[in-house]
């Protein structure tokens, strides 16, 4: 269980690197613009982090009650061409 606190995106990505990590109430730089959400993604609350995006889709559900939004972001590389579904 992760403390309800709000957190950079790049610290989370340099303690969870290669991860799928959910976060709640993300911060976005700005969130009326078409642009990716990992391009905007400044800070939010760390629910839950995973090598595995199956279990991240799994349990991700459960924890993201409660929330106003969440968004569910790689703090890797994406291979080109390859699509990922949650």
């Amino acid at each position: 269980m992760f403390c309800m606190q709000i957190v950079s995106f790049e610290h989370i990505k340099a303690l969870y690197p290669n991860e799928w990590v959910l976060i709640g109430n993300p911060e976005l730089d700005e969130p009326e613009m078409e642009a990716s959400i990992v391009s905007q993604l400044l800070a939010g609350i760390l629910l839950f982090h995973s090598k595995d995006r199956r279990e991240m889709a799994v349990k991700g559900r459960e924890l993201k009650k409660g929330f106003e939004s969440t968004t569910c972001v790689y703090t890797g590389e994406i291979p080109t061409g390859r699509k990922f579904w949650l």
